[in-house]
């Protein structure tokens, strides 16, 4: 009998006697036992990948890694999520992930606090999504997906806490950037919705690259900043959007210099509203076309000069949006650090019957929140502009995004691991 070659024994897995040894420098047997304990029982299976660190932000280290069960007939790899509660190594996480050819292509890294599975769908084609462990709830941090797109490489990027993302396209053969847009996404909940912790629903705007005009008269997050926030019903999408501004310049008559607000609406459901194909090339959208629209909000002087708004869009607008221009409907009131902005803008003035969800899911157009800060009422030309993205109003592309969310979904992902337990003990006690 032969032995087997290293390189053999590696592409077959590790047992978990094999496992436990690598563990054994990290965790106490008795940990290590926790872990066992809460594996597949009764059934043969190998670990693939794995890794150790602090994924709960608690100072102690924790443990991912994969597994594939002898008697699993789909190419599926199971991934576990332990983390050290009080003392314990408990699984908090459990997924399947498929592979393509073999199993190390479902893998797994521990860093920055964060646990990150990678997955291969098909050539040039990977996933990468994130998870933190906080407070009982294990939350998707962020998801990165790259793939091709005919002679380019395609990159997506979402942070589903900061609300932040990219979108990028290069040449695959060269590496040359051809395409790149960074925003933060705005999801839209309905009214009276309830958000719990774990889902970020203010987008929040305060950093350098999203002042793209007036960066040098901006003094950081407490000169000016935004955190907005939105919800719909059936006939009205609603913004309210809270301004950080030091010195809040009003007008006391229209035409005067003032701090003003304005959303930027593509209404367009493309698929990918970033690009459109044009015969066999791939074209960006950087150049204003139809779907367009703008309600710049002048906020008053919050005593006797009320918010005023004005819209624009690209498109003609018909007798049915013209009639619904007199519901839009703005106010605006001081606070401490600012002052806020709230609207409703009818979706029959944006072309459509009512709120348009789609059967399948969300439904996503390009918005960007900007805000135009002056800091001096006699020279109105030292203006910054603060945005959702780094904002162009005439290129589609460099809006941010505008999720309208069906009342069962949320923009990210949220599990706590208390609460089948807590559901199972009010069963047996009669709720």
């Amino acid at each position: 009998m032969c032995a087997v070659p290293r390189q053999a024994r590696a592409q077959a897995g590790m047992t978990f006697d094999e496992f436990k040894t690598r563990l054994v420098p990290y965790f106490a047997e008795e940990l290590i036992d926790d872990i066992k304990r809460q594996l597949p029982q009764g059934t043969d299976y190998r670990v693939w990948g794995w890794d150790v660190g602090d994924f709960s932000g608690d100072g102690f280290v924790d443990v991912a890694f994969s597994i594939r069960q002898a008697s699993e007939k789909k190419s599926i790899m199971n991934v576990y999520l332990f983390a050290d509660i009080d003392g314990f190594l408990t699984n908090i996480g459990r997924f399947n992930y498929p592979f393509v050819e073999v199993p190390l292509e479902v893998g797994v890294v521990i860093k920055e606090n964060s646990c990150f599975v990678l997955q291969k769908y098909e050539q040039f084609h990977w996933s990468m999504t994130g998870y933190r462990f906080d407070n009982g709830s294990l939350l998707v941090l962020d998801s990165f997906l790259t793939a091709r797109d005919r002679d380019m490489t395609h990159e997506s990027y979402r942070n589903y806490q900061t609300l932040l993302g990219y979108e990028k396209y290069e040449k695959t053969r060269s590496g040359e950037e051809e395409f790149k847009t960074e925003f933060i996404t705005v999801p839209s909940y309905p009214r009276n919705r309830q958000v719990y912790k774990g889902y970020a629903q203010d987008a929040v705007s305060n950093l350098v690259r999203f002042v793209p005009k007036g960066a040098y008269w901006w003094s950081g997050e407490d000169d000016a900043a935004l955190r907005a926030r939105s919800a719909y019903d059936r006939e009205f999408l609603y913004f309210s959007i809270a301004i950080t501004d030091d010195k809040v310049i009003t007008a006391e008559k229209e035409g005067e210099p003032s701090e003003r607000v304005e959303i930027w609406l593509d209404v367009n459901t493309s698929e990918n509203r970033f690009v459109r194909q044009a015969g066999k090339r791939t074209e960006f959208r950087t150049t204003a076309d139809s779907g367009l629209f703008s309600f710049s909000i002048t906020p008053g002087n919050f005593t006797n000069l009320a918010a005023s708004v004005k819209i624009s869009s690209t498109d003609e607008l018909d007798d049915i949006q013209r009639d619904q221009v007199s519901l839009v409907n703005a106010i605006a009131s001081p606070t401490d650090s600012g002052y806020v902005v709230k609207i409703r803008i009818p979706f029959r003035l944006l072309g459509f019957e009512g709120v348009p969800l789609e059967d399948a899911g969300t439904t996503e157009f390009g918005c960007s929140i900007a805000v135009y800060d002056i800091d001096n009422f006699f020279r109105p030309e030292e203006e910054t502009l603060i945005a959702t993205s780094h904002f162009d109003s005439m290129n589609p592309a460099s809006y941010g995004t505008l999720l309208l969310m069906p009342g069962h979904e949320t923009y990210g992902e949220s599990t706590n691991i208390y609460t089948d337990p807590l559901a199972e003990r009010l069963r047996d006690i009669g709720f």
